[in-house]
């Protein structure tokens, strides 16, 4: 047993709660992919394992998160995205992001290298969530990064003041 145990999540109210308890060192990575996923989850972590429960309206979501984060499957892409982030390298992942926000590649390489730049690090640090809350997150910083200003008369007609 390790020396510190991490507490986790808020306390939910559920009919159906689901319980998970494994033995694995990416706790804190499991519990970051949850809260950015919106789970209502409760539990505890440390170097060796997780405990936790969550409501099981959400189980496809914990699901998908617990197979990116510990299974075989997705071991080369963990590996990879460590790889890329540590090097900073984050264009790398422009692929895999313009495949996620449904554009070409040509697209978002069109875009100025900051956009690039910070939709791909978003990418890096939440790609052990779900499909949705990716796809979710990624449109989010592409809106907030190249959201054009409304001037007066652009807000006058968008309330219908024309």
């Amino acid at each position: 047993m390790s020396e510190y145990i991490y507490k986790v999540g808020d306390d939910f109210e559920s009919d159906d709660k689901e319980y998970v308890a494994l033995k694995t060192d990416k706790g804190q990575q499991i519990t970051v992919a949850l809260g950015v996923s919106g789970v209502p989850f409760k539990g505890r972590f440390d170097k060796e394992s997780i405990f936790f429960s969550y409501d099981s309206d959400y189980k496809d979501t914990v699901q998908e998160i617990m197979e990116k984060i510990t299974s075989d499957k997705y071991a080369d892409q963990r590996d990879e995205i460590e790889k890329h982030r540590r090097e900073k390298d984050y264009l790398f992942f422009i692929p895999a992001v313009a495949e996620i926000l449904r554009m070409t590649e040509g697209t978002l390489r069109r875009r100025p290298l900051d956009i690039q730049l910070a939709v791909c690090k978003r990418y890096a640090d939440i790609w052990g969530c779900d499909t949705y809350t990716i796809q979710h997150k990624l449109r989010d910083a592409m809106m907030l990064i190249i959201k054009p200003e409304l001037t007066d008369s652009d807000k006058e007609k968008a309330v219908g003041k024309d």
